[in-house]
């Protein structure tokens, strides 16, 4: 089992999120790597604290997707979760009920539940509505779904035929959600696998972080995906493989 976190000048919040990381209750080793991509506010001293694998990257070579698959080409584990470095786990189950519904047979992906931190602003508070990420039901997706990788967990085995589009500025997790859904796979939404997940940005910074993401969301919406041809075929998770 292996924990991603994508982090650039995350101080605020970071070592809180490591700390709940760390007090996970999970039955069985699990490994942290923090991908870094040119923190100049004391992240970095605040992740030396922890025993994460810590990889620094080029701040001008960053992309999300370019970032997690360095994260997870690293990794050793089977089964990969992704967190945004200021997505705090709510309690130590999280990642124990994160990885939960792998179990069940063709599921590629699992996101889980972001519940606004006391910064969020309407806009945010409305965007995190409309998407379905703060719903209190579990859901079982096998069209139009959603998918976060700022708390989400995947099959590495599908990762490798399938990584995360690097071209794409944002919305990298809903493109290749798009594609395990085209190759027959499904996602699942897991509300108790939850995190304190806002940016409390301002109004025009809110703007452009949704027009980032909005070339990818569309052609989700579409179906589209990505722009590339879903390539995962074989389906894995069968009830008691280890994760």
């Amino acid at each position: 089992m292996s924990i991603v976190i994508r982090a650039r000048n995350e101080a605020r919040f970071i070592g809180e999120v490591l700390n709940a990381v760390f007090e996970q209750r999970y039955p069985g080793p699990f490994e942290v790597i923090v991908v870094d991509s040119g923190s100049s506010d004391g992240t970095l001293e605040i992740v030396g604290r922890w025993p994460v694998r810590l990889i620094e990257i080029p701040a001008e070579s960053f992309t999300y997707g370019r970032s997690l698959n360095i994260g997870i080409a690293a990794a050793q584990g089977e089964v990969i979760a992704s967190l945004s470095a200021h997505s705090t786990p709510v309690d130590d189950r999280w990642l124990a009920h994160l990885t939960e519904p792998f179990a069940e047979p063709g599921l590629a992906g699992v996101y889980g539940r972001q519940r606004p931190r006391s910064n969020a602003t309407r806009l945010e508070l409305l965007g995190l509505r409309l998407s379905g990420l703060t719903g209190a039901r579990p859901r079982r997706h096998t069209r139009n779904a959603m998918f976060s990788n700022a708390n989400g967990a995947l099959w590495r085995s599908l990762w490798r035929e399938t990584p995360f589009d690097e071209a794409v500025a944002g919305g990298e997790d809903l493109a290749w959600a798009r594609l395990m859904l085209r190759a027959g796979f499904r996602l699942a939404y897991e509300p108790r696998a939850a995190v304190y997940h806002s940016h409390g940005e301002r109004f025009l910074a809110h703007v452009r972080r949704t027009l980032r993401d909005q070339p990818t969301v569309m052609r989700s919406m579409l179906g589209l995906g990505s722009g590339r041809r879903a390539c995962a075929r074989r389906k894995v998770g069968e009830p008691g493989q280890r994760v």
